[in-house]
Order: C-alpha cells, then sequence, then structure tokens
C-alpha cells in the first residue's frame, strides 16, 4: 500500500519540471483563446418542454377552470405531464390541446386549489387562536401530500392529542393532521 501511495504522489511531482519548462518566461505565452462554453448536456431533456407544457397548463387552468383544477406534477422519467383535477366534464379536452408535444395523465383530485387555498387561509387566519389553546401548527401546507386535492395537511407537535381539537373545530375542511417540528432557519456560519 505504502509503494503504491507513494508512486500515486510522486508521478505529479515527476511532471512538475517539464511543465515549469513549458511556462518560463522566455517562452513567449500567447493569452488563451476565448470560446463560449459548452452547454451542459441535461440528463432528461425532456423536462425543459415538460416544465413549459406545465406552466401553459397551470395558468390556462387556474384562470379558466379554479373549481376543477387542483396542480400538475412531472414525471421526467417517464415523459409525462401529470394535471390533478377534480373530474368535470370539458376539462380534459379543454387542457390535454395545451400540452402540445408532451404525454398528459390526468389523475382525480378530492379538492380544487381554489378550495386548498381558501382552508389554507382560513386556518391560517386562525393561528393567534391556536396559540392561545396550546396548539402549535408549525406548517401548513397542501402541495406535496395534498397535491392530489385529498387534504389540507397542518404539522403540529403533539398530534395525537391536537388532532382531535383541529378537525372538530374544521369539520367542514378536510385537513390531515401530522407530527411537525419547529422550522430551524439555517444559519451561514
Amino acid at each position: 500500500m505504502r509503494r503504491r501511495l507513494a508512486a500515486l504522489l510522486s508521478v505529479p511531482l515527476l511532471a512538475l519540471p517539464t511543465a515549469c519548462a513549458a511556462a518560463s518566461p522566455t517562452t513567449p505565452q500567447s493569452p488563451p483563446a476565448l470560446t463560449t462554453p459548452a452547454p451542459a448536456q441535461s440528463y432528461w431533456p425532456v423536462q425543459d418542454v415538460l416544465m413549459a407544457a406545465a406552466g401553459t397548463v397551470e395558468t390556462h387552468a387556474a384562470r379558466n377552470w379554479s373549481r376543477a383544477y387542483t396542480s400538475v406534477s412531472l414525471d421526467v422519467p417517464g415523459g409525462v405531464l401529470l394535471v390533478h383535477r377534480v373530474p368535470t366534464p370539458g376539462f380534459d379536452a379543454e387542457i390535454r390541446p395545451l400540452a402540445r408535444g408532451v404525454t398528459v395523465r390526468f389523475v382525480d383530485a378530492a379538492y380544487s386549489a381554489r378550495t386548498l387555498d381558501g382552508w389554507f387561509e382560513r386556518v391560517q387566519a386562525d393561528m393567534d387562536y391556536w396559540r392561545r389553546q396550546g396548539v402549535m401548527i408549525h406548517s401548513l401546507w397542501w402541495n406535496g401530500e395534498g397535491s392530489t386535492g385529498r387534504c389540507l395537511t397542518a404539522e403540529v407537535g403533539n398530534p395525537q392529542r391536537d388532532a382531535v381539537l383541529i378537525t372538530r373545530h374544521y369539520a367542514d375542511v378536510s385537513i390531515c393532521v401530522r407530527q411537525g417540528w419547529p422550522a430551524e432557519p439555517l444559519t451561514a456560519n
């Protein structure tokens, strides 16, 4: 092992005199040629096309189908745009042509983004109420697990105790109460 390590360390030292001679002050050096860097090759070349289609679909569906549209997500390896929506007549037929050249798959959702956003705002406005009740809601979201439009997710410190209080208070809201922790900001030091 020591011989191998010594040999690996000596190879750069043997090349040093040659490199120094090539860069001696007696040899005029020309400035390096300016070149345009080569673009990085993507491992997922279809990703840009999928993202563009997702942006088009999201803008149109959120504006024109707010009671049906939930979200979009990408299956990059499969090259598929997933459109989460509450099944509504005419939605699929209008949305599919917006994603030209991309395979679209529709995923049934229980609630639209409009409904989920309304629930989010309602619970967000009640944060002081929950603090007074001794319930600390660390985070509130519906993207992710809720991207299928299943529920609004509230992360709390003690879900066994707090889930009953929260779900009873929001009886008309589909809310999933999960274990969560306070956010810890990252520091530069």
